[in-house]
């Protein structure tokens, strides 16, 4: 679902209905709710009807407008609406509810695919394969295999005595000093070495312009202890990299002059490693349905646990809406169990 901000000006169509209607849910949900709100209000505006009256053409006009980007994102707001007209059914002209008679394949209509948030383990290996420096490299193999933290602190803090490569296991240290243990790929611990080693940075993925004047086409790096260096510049480094180091590389390797990959985020970077994990677990056992699955994943990608009266768990039940069997296939292609 898009982003974008929807400001609380913008005045809900018949809200005192739609207040009453949110008040049946925990206040913590009204949100969601809410922003449904938001996007169907211009509609019903237009249409001069509250949104329980709409057809269903209609209420596609209000899945289009959210650009959702993803099959989930239209799920919930499908999910939403028909929670709505059901509650309001008696108000309804005709009594009918349009959404009982949808299925997946005109949910789909209104996914956005112009915005491409998820990669599969071709496309990200297909990236590294392109990356000129090794320093780059790693970011894109680490955050998919789960390193990040507040601020990508597990990255910034990475050294390399933090790798044992007998285990195929790194030790990521956060922000607030907390350490856990991860296995990783060979393919990772190939990259850690050779980031480790390198000493010369190629500037714009070695993609400077030979007409360019006085412009090196490398920069020094510094070694500071730290697996990702920073370049040698007038500031002194003498600890970690900031974390504009890490989002500026990643900008760079997908600018449009570069490797052309929009959206190429930290954030989406690790969520591609969620799903390449959620196949690899359904491939495993069969099926990807269980709270043990979730927490493997939840794991993996340090998730922060919750209170859950008395003791501690991982948030994980709203994953289900986004990593699913569903969404995996789609992603990945109808094979994951042949």
């Amino acid at each position: 679902m898009s982003n974008a901000y929807l400001g609380e000006d913008i005045e809900l169509y018949n809200v005192k209905l739609k207040e009453e209607f949110m008040g049946k849910y925990p206040e913590h949900t009204h949100n969601f709710y809410r922003r449904i709100f938001y996007y169907s209000s211009p509609l019903e505006e237009l249409y001069g009807t509250d949104l329980y009256e709409f057809n269903l053409k209609q209420i596609g006009e209000v899945l289009k407008s959210m650009n959702p980007s993803s099959l989930a994102s239209v799920k919930s707001g499908v999910s939403i609406i028909k929670a709505y007209i059901d509650w309001a059914i008696h108000r309804r002209s005709n009594n009918l509810n349009p959404l009982d008679m949808v299925d997946v394949e005109w949910e789909r209509q209104y996914v956005d695919t112009t915005k491409k948030l998820l990669f599969t383990k071709a496309e990200i290996d297909d990236v590294i394969t392109k990356c000129k420096n090794a320093q780059d490299s790693v970011i894109i193999a680490l955050l998919f295999e789960g390193a990040g933290g507040k601020e990508v602190s597990e990255l910034r803090n990475l050294r390399f005595r933090d790798v044992n490569f007998e285990e195929k296991s790194i030790t990521l240290t956060n922000e607030n000093g907390e350490q856990r243990l991860i296995k990783v790929e060979d393919q990772t611990l190939r990259l850690i070495k050779e980031a480790a080693s390198q000493d010369e940075y190629f500037k714009r993925n070695g993609h400077i312009s030979p007409n360019s004047r006085n412009v090196r086409e490398t920069s020094k790096l510094i070694e500071t202890g730290y697996l990702i260096k920073p370049a040698k510049t007038k500031v002194v480094h003498v600890e970690q990299v900031n974390t504009h180091v890490i989002y500026g590389r990643l900008s760079t390797i997908s600018d449009e002059d570069m490797l052309n990959i929009p959206n190429f985020t930290v954030k989406n970077i690790q969520r591609s490693g969620m799903f390449w994990m959620a196949k690899q677990i359904l491939e495993r056992d069969g099926k990807f349905e269980t709270k043990d699955q979730y927490f493997e994943i939840c794991e993996k990608f340090g998730f922060n646990k919750i209170d859950n009266h008395g003791y501690e768990t991982y948030k994980w039940f709203g994953m289900k809406n986004i990593i699913n069997v569903e969404t995996i296939n789609q992603l990945f292609g109808e094979s994951s169990l042949s």
